[in-house]
């Protein structure tokens, strides 16, 4: 199967919406940062979706969401495309929220770091994408700088 990676457009809207959606995720805002999400599609449909949202200068990675058909490459790929998309438009540092370990523990492989509660910036504890995600059971907030 072929995979293609790009980074969204406008006219993904609403595609991206009902994938993420699909997945159980959260997709509001979304309109508003669209050129900060890569897509893979197969087949010209969407595969798997990663944004970052900007927050204060920094970027809050959010909505992934991935068919069962993905495999650990791929995410590899979605990750390192989003991080660079991330400082390709000026953002610092970025931001997710896991929720597993083995999340953290595959986050930490591509140089994510945990960080400490006391250290997350406060613009990241004003997004209510961030407010939510944190306020999960098992969250864990980590970071990957330049």
């Amino acid at each position: 199967m072929y995979y293609q990676l790009r980074i969204a457009e406008k006219k993904d809207v609403q595609a991206i919406k009902a994938f993420i959606e699909k997945a159980g995720l959260r997709s509001d805002g979304i309109e508003e940062f669209v050129e900060y999400f890569a897509l893979l599609e197969s087949d010209g449909q969407i595969t798997a979706t990663l944004g970052v949202e900007p927050v204060g200068g920094d970027g809050l990675l959010r909505s992934l969401a991935v068919s069962e058909s993905m495999n650990q490459a791929h995410l590899l790929s979605l990750f390192e495309s989003v991080y660079a998309l991330a400082k390709e438009k000026g953002l610092g540092s970025c931001y997710l929220v896991a929720n597993s370990r083995s999340a953290v523990d595959f986050l930490s492989i591509i140089g994510f770091q945990a960080v400490e509660k006391e250290n997350i910036p406060q613009h990241l504890l004003q997004s209510a994408h961030f407010k939510e995600s944190f306020s999960k059971e098992h969250a864990e907030v980590m970071a990957k700088t330049s």
